[in-house]
């Protein structure tokens, strides 16, 4: 590579970074601050201590940088960076000197796939753990509740009172515990009943156990078995006591959560909505290149008449787009209209085809 390519990439990426960094930076300050009045009801109303709500925020920046502000800040600093080129003609006199327009925005599609690899990694390694702890502040440390649940492999357990819960799957949209035990205890904390269910259904603030057996345990030693096909039991626990400890997708890594779903799919439960999650985690990080694609377009076109502010507003367009077509496309997924594979890339996939076609019909 000549020395005044590489000289014209370093100048290229340093603008770019100076922009993203400025972006990124901004949008992420935004996020916090609405956080921050969204939960001052909350912190305030459990007379919490004032530094927690600093803690929560802390552990907020991690998801809030990785799924919400980064692809959008790279789309915005694509526009600003190449369209301050064109504007000052800077792009017309790298052309005059033999440069093509590909070479020029070469660097920006580097940077972008780097972006996108520093994405899926955040979003692995970091945004889960970061996620719990938000989790764990807002329940124990500000809620005072007690850290009641615990998981291991695909199985929730759940300690109540006098009581231990079981749970195979939690179906948050249907609100029914699939694969569910209930053992009762005494002041001895002996076993006393041992209820198994299917299903357990919460409708109208009452709990119908499907497809079951009740198991009762005299002192003798003697097992009194009952079936059962539809019962009503009364609980202390509401639908919203085990809502709170569902594990959540955004709380576990790719790997935790492919392992999660094969464990699920191998106890013969419905693991839709979590492969939809699944496949998300790969397709999201890509928006970061898919937002580079779209923007280098429209900066060139737009780079002579426009300035920062509709620059602003084409990233505020094209990202309100993508958001609404994304979880509208992975609604359709968790719904089983859309295979989970096509649910979760084809938005990815549509904008990505977009940005190269509108790319290639830009004059060199």
């Amino acid at each position: 590579m000549p020395k005044s390519h590489r000289t014209l990439h370093r100048y290229v990426i340093f603008e770019f970074l100076r922009i993203l960094g400025l972006s990124l930076i901004s949008l992420i300050f935004v996020y916090v601050i609405v956080l921050f009045f969204q939960k001052m009801t909350i912190f305030s109303r459990n007379q919490a201590p004032f530094y927690l709500i600093f803690e929560y925020l802390f552990y907020k920046i991690p998801s809030v940088m990785f799924t919400m502000t980064l692809p959008f800040s790279v789309l915005l600093a694509t526009l600003l960076t190449l369209g301050t080129l064109s504007r000052h003609s800077e792009i017309t006199a790298m052309k005059a000197g033999g440069i093509s327009l590909y070479r020029i925005v070469t660097p920006v599609l580097l940077l972008a796939i780097l972006f996108a690899s520093i994405s899926f990694l955040g979003n692995e390694y970091l945004v889960p753990y970061a996620n719990q702890k938000t989790q764990y502040i807002l329940d124990v440390k500000v809620r005072k509740e007690n850290p009641a649940s615990s998981f291991k492999n695909y199985k929730i357990w759940y300690h109540g009172n006098h009581q231990i819960f079981n749970i195979q799957l939690l179906d948050s949209g249907k609100k029914v515990l699939e694969g569910f035990t209930l053992y009762q205890l005494d002041d001895q904390f002996r076993c006393i009943q041992r209820i198994d269910a299917q299903k357990v259904r919460w409708a109208d603030g009452k709990w119908t156990f499907l497809n079951g057996t009740v198991r009762d345990f005299s002192e003798d030693g003697s097992i009194r078995i009952t079936p059962f096909k539809e019962k009503e039991f009364p609980l202390r626990e509401t639908w919203e006591s085990f809502q709170r400890i569902e594990r959540r997708s955004e709380e576990m890594s790719y790997t935790e959560l492919a392992t999660y779903v094969r464990k699920i799919r191998s106890a013969g439960y419905d693991s839709t909505r979590y492969v939809v999650d699944l496949q998300a985690k790969l397709s999201f990080p890509f928006l970061s290149l898919v937002m580079v694609l779209i923007g280098i377009p429209f900066a060139l076109k737009t780079g002579r008449s426009g300035g920062v502010a509709l620059n602003i507003g084409i990233s505020v367009l094209i990202g309100f787009a993508f958001g609404v077509t994304f979880y509208v496309f992975l609604s359709f997924g968790k719904s089983g209209v859309l295979p989970p594979l096509i649910s979760a890339w084809t938005p990815t996939v549509l904008f990505a085809l977009a940005g190269m076609f509108t790319l290639m019909s830009v004059r060199q």
